[in-house]
């Protein structure tokens, strides 16, 4: 399960910043060694060692090598070695420009470039400059590193958003993308919360006229003449400082980083203009990047549409192993399924209580590579913190109270094969991170255990929420929907495929159940909040009263309530002939292969047949 080392390597560097040096390294220890995660390893150890190790990247080709002898660089500047940090910091430009091919023009260039300039000052100098400080080039180094891996523009914006805040001591951040309306791509409070109506929260003055000129603002309100455009604005929202930033992408305005701040020590200052500006070149070309591969995304995706729209109707499936349905938008489920099942990504299934998602996850480990082994499944809302703790990881005779065997864990049974995680969005925070360290280092320990256990399986995470604004809320861990976020997989609520009612019928029924029109239009008006699951039990109760013919009078009183629409019945009365048409085109009026097809046995394919006069 091998994956990008940075979210592991952000969190051991917070962890050396809190004085917390061994958990740090504890925690790179379980990574993959190479050259990235060695020099994380030298910046968290600190000391003689750090140096060491240090400068013996520095001196060793390789990818991290430009970062390495900027960061011992600074080590020698903090210990007064102004002439060897200079020369140092100068080599690391030259191989960054080796290893980019950017010929110095690049914003990580640029950085580097400032960087030489300000090791070749004394320490007291370089401090008494507020600019920028080293901390603030590496951090927007890196930041270009992370964000240029992006594929998603509104990610790009939003992390630009987050890290710009954390850099400049702003109290909000926002990005305009579209000024008639005003469209806010990301809009954040310092706690990373959303901020409601962005719009009536920012100088709109400021905002059109740096779209205008291209040119970045950054005003204090002590020393702004009322005369400004935006005095009067910037005075009623009771801020101290701003900066509206042009995005430029081909010397074009592609978006606006606004940030305001309320506190007087926050750095929104003239003297900050150059660092604000290679902020905005990290941004402008990620989201060049990103943009391009929506594009691609998009062209094949309607690419794909193309060729579905030329398939006849007769190669519309009806079912899909267990799970039935003709309409489309099961239609465009089962492509997606075509795609999901032959990798071993881990799959999101969202979707609302009652679809079926632990069907789904059935059918993706039982069709996909992985089948020959276990298939694993916990609800995660339905235990305490510490049972599933215990479950997901195991743990060791005498590891707690009544422990009296050793277990192990669910991600250990679930080895070589598939693990489904119910309701993901009610997992504790904490154990949200354990997952997340599993999930990058492929390995686990049990609880009360010293050994690690190497484990190598898909996941497979169902939630009736939205991650992406549980992610936002702050519920919901970041990093973790990142690494999950690879397939994701919608499921369709009942009350929109009304049409695959009569299927469901009489896949849900042991013996086949006839209902009249009437009956048959009140299930498709009813709104079904508890989908697929509640027919099933609706369809129980019905069967136990052993009619030959169900009418209205026959239904459950929430049931005989609902108000069908001429829509709903117009597709109830046509769907159940169009799929048995469909079923006798196939498979070229063979009746016995299309009862099969239909997923229904013969006799009540005939009895359908002869009331619809298809015989």
């Amino acid at each position: 399960m091998s994956d990008s080392p940075h979210v592991a390597i952000e969190e051991a560097y917070a962890l050396a910043l809190e004085g917390r040096a061994d958990e740090s390294l504890q925690l790179l220890a379980l990574l993959e060694a190479d050259a990235t995660v060695e020099l994380a390893r030298a910046r968290c150890l600190g000391g003689n060692d750090g140096d060491s190790l240090l400068r013996s990247l520095a001196a060793r080709e390789g990818p991290a090598q430009w970062r390495a002898r900027l960061a011992f660089a600074r080590r020698l500047h903090r210990a007064g070695d102004t002439i060897g940090a200079a020369r140092l910091v100068k080599s690391a430009l030259e191989s960054l420009r080796q290893e980019e091919d950017a010929g110095g023009d690049g914003p990580l260039a640029q950085l580097v470039s400032l960087e030489v300039e300000h090791l070749q000052r004394p320490p007291q100098a370089a401090e008494r400059d507020e600019s920028y400080s080293q901390e603030d080039l590496l951090a927007l180094i890196e930041l270009g590193r992370a964000i240029g891996t992006l594929t998603d523009p509104g990610e790009v914006l939003r992390a630009v958003v987050h890290e710009a805040i954390r850099l400049t001591g702003a109290d909000r951040g926002f990005v305009v993308e579209g000024l008639d309306p005003f469209a806010f791509a990301a809009a954040e409070n310092v706690d990373r919360s959303a901020i409601d109506d962005p719009a009536f929260e920012v100088s709109r003055s400021l905002i059109r006229e740096v779209t205008r000129s291209g040119k970045l603002e950054l005003i204090t309100l002590a020393v702004l003449p009322e005369s400004h455009p935006a005095s009067r604005s910037l005075g009623v929202l009771g801020v101290r400082a701003v900066a509206c930033v042009p995005i430029l992408s081909a010397g074009r305005v592609e978006g606006v980083l606004y940030l305001d701040a309320r506190q007087r020590q926050s750095l929104l200052h003239p003297k900050r203009t150059p660092f604000l500006t290679l902020l905005a070149q990290q941004a402008a070309a990620a989201l060049e990047n990103a943009r391009a591969h929506r594009q691609a995304a998009t062209t094949l995706e309607r690419a794909e549409e193309t060729i579905r729209r030329h398939h006849s109707a007769s190669e519309r499936r009806v079912r899909y192993d267990a799970i039935v349905g003709a309409s489309a938008p099961m239609q465009a489920m089962y492509a997606r399924l075509d795609r999901i099942i032959p990798s071993s990504e881990p799959v999101i299934l969202q979707g609302e209580t009652g679809t079926g998602k632990e069907l789904v996850a059935r059918l993706i480990h039982d069709r996909g590579p992985r089948s020959a082994h276990e298939f694993v499944a916990v609800n995660c809302a339905g235990l305490a913190e510490s049972l599933l703790e215990s479950e997901l990881f195991g743990y060791e005779r005498g590891a707690f109270t009544g422990a009296s065997r050793s277990r192990a864990g669910l991600l250990e049974v679930a080895h070589r094969g598939t693990l489904f995680l119910d309701e993901i969005a009610d997992m504790p925070p904490r154990m949200q991170g354990d997952l997340l360290r599993a999930l990058q280092s492929g390995e686990v320990r049990r609880l009360g255990g010293r050994e690690t256990i190497s484990v190598d399986l898909r996941l497979v995470v169902a939630t009736n929420r939205d991650l992406e604004r549980e992610v936002e809320r702050g519920r919901f861990r970041q990093d973790l929907f990142y690494r999950l976020n690879v397939l994701q997989l919608v499921l369709p609520p009942l009350r929109d495929r009304v049409g695959d009612i009569p299927l469901l019928v009489d896949g849900l029924t042991e013996q086949s159940l006839r209902f009249t029109e009437a009956a048959m239009a009140k299930l498709a008006a009813h709104s079904w909040p508890g989908n697929v699951r509640e027919l099933g039990n609706v369809l129980r109760r019905i069967a136990v009263q052993g009619l030959d013919v169900v009418d209205v009078r026959d239904l459950p009183a929430e049931i005989r309530g609902s108000t069908p629409s001429a829509s709903a019945a117009s597709t109830l009365e046509n769907a159940e002939e169009r799929a048995i048409r469909r079923a006798m085109k196939q498979t070229d009026g063979n009746k016995s292969r299309a009862a099969k097809l239909l997923g229904i046995d013969r006799k009540t394919l005939y009895a359908k047949l002869r009331r619809l006069g298809l015989h």
